[in-house]
């Protein structure tokens, strides 16, 4: 199978060159603030595309999951779920339902990887819109801005493919080894700043 991955396009992916495939993934921050008028329009965009599965995750931009589900209905959304196509398992993780656990898990003072361990051990694509510390995450004034607990969880699930977006930078693929294990991360941030130019879609086959 063909897999197309974008993220980040902020609201401009009128702009963007989606070639055809398989699957199209979508690694969150499809709209600037979450407004109903974007999410319509990026309900629109997934219309028209040929591929024969659409996903799609929330980035830290998109806000409200309620108007998400209620707006976008030519995708599926993944809000801390599983998608099996044939013997291929995607999960997908939503900002929002990280964030809002993030929060409730500090308060009880308990550890993050609680709410990673909630994955299945094996999953083929993993999608984030946030990048695992120091894979995909370096800015251009030298931080690292991935999420440390994911690195960690990164050794159990041992995806084969992480799908990320978030750190616009730093765009590419990476390869990563853990235990004899290949995991090929992907940081497909679409916009370039907050210009109309995007960086093409990552492809890859599965």
């Amino acid at each position: 199978m063909k897999v197309v991955c974008t993220a980040d396009t902020h609201g401009k992916h009128e702009y963007l060159d989606v070639p055809d495939g398989d699957i199209f993934i979508f690694a969150g921050d499809l709209s600037e603030a979450g407004n109903v008028k974007s999410l319509v329009d990026f309900n629109s965009f997934l219309g028209v595309l040929p591929h024969k599965y659409k996903i799609f995750i929330d980035g830290n931009h998109d806000f409200a999951p309620e108007k998400i589900r209620k707006c976008i209905t030519n995708g599926t959304y993944l809000t801390h779920n599983l998608l099996e196509i044939g013997n291929l398992k995607i999960w997908g993780t939503s900002w929002s339902y990280w964030m809002s656990n993030q929060i409730e898990l500090k308060k009880n003072n308990h550890d993050l990887m609680i709410f990673w361990q909630k994955i299945p051990e094996r999953v083929d694509i993993l999608i984030t819109h946030f990048p695992p510390y120091k894979i995909g995450d370096l800015t251009n004034s030298g931080k690292n801005l991935g999420n440390r607990n994911l690195s960690y969880a990164l050794k159990n699930i041992k995806p084969k493919y992480h799908v990320f977006g978030h750190v616009h930078e730093a765009y590419g693929i990476y390869k990563e080894k853990i235990d004899d294990f290949d995991i090929t991360c992907i940081n497909c941030s679409a916009i370039s700043g907050f210009g109309i130019e995007l960086k093409p879609s990552i492809v890859f086959t599965v």
